[in-house]
């Protein structure tokens, strides 16, 4: 019995903060062969909070196991956001939008969660087709579509260079690191 009323003593003495006892979720990683980077899931700003409706553990590992946020990781690129967003064509059929950025140029890739696969993806630079069309060339980033290939194309000005090649599904070049193409004539 004394130990009983020692015990309970005890435990009326302990003062539990509610904030010690939440757990930083663990950062989830992209990992292909010697490469490992790890995604900090408090740094992903979760846009208009309200109105997501999917999990965003489940939609980052599934982000992670398509090629593009692969080669966009491995190329200095970082998550910073996540939004839902709807289909044009059906505006009740939601998914997730996931933004990846680097030195001022976002690239998007959608995610949908039900079927844990990836959906097109898109560069967010101004498109740019001639100056009687577009207006003066933009100083930063621009893209145009190579309707031969039916790729999209992002030149940056600011370096006279190509930043990416890329159509819905793949990313075909990735300035400075990820494949070499024949720049012949593509500038000009």
């Amino acid at each position: 019995m004394i130990l009983l009323v020692f015990g309970a003593g005890c435990t009326d003495s302990v003062e539990v903060n509610a904030s010690e006892n939440i757990t930083p979720a663990p950062p989830l990683y992209y990992e292909q062969g010697t490469t490992s980077i790890a995604l900090s899931l408090p740094e992903i700003t979760v846009n208009d909070p309200g109105n997501f409706t999917a999990n965003l553990t489940t939609v980052l590992e599934t982000l992670l196991a398509d090629q593009r946020a692969g080669i966009l990781l491995e190329n200095g690129w970082n998550i910073t956001s996540v939004r839902m967003a709807s289909e044009e064509d059906d505006p009740n059929r939601t998914y997730a939008e996931v933004e990846f950025r680097h030195d001022g140029l976002s690239f998007f890739i959608g995610v949908d969660e039900t079927a844990r696969r990836t959906l097109d993806g898109r560069c967010g630079a101004e498109w740019w087709l001639s100056t009687p069309v577009s207006g003066p060339l933009p100083e930063g980033y621009h893209q145009a579509t190579d309707k031969l290939t039916n790729t999209n194309h992002v030149f940056d000005e600011r370096n006279k260079r190509m930043a990416m090649i890329y159509n819905d599904t793949t990313i075909f070049y990735l300035y400075p690191s990820y494949s070499i193409i024949n720049m012949e004539g593509i500038l000009d």
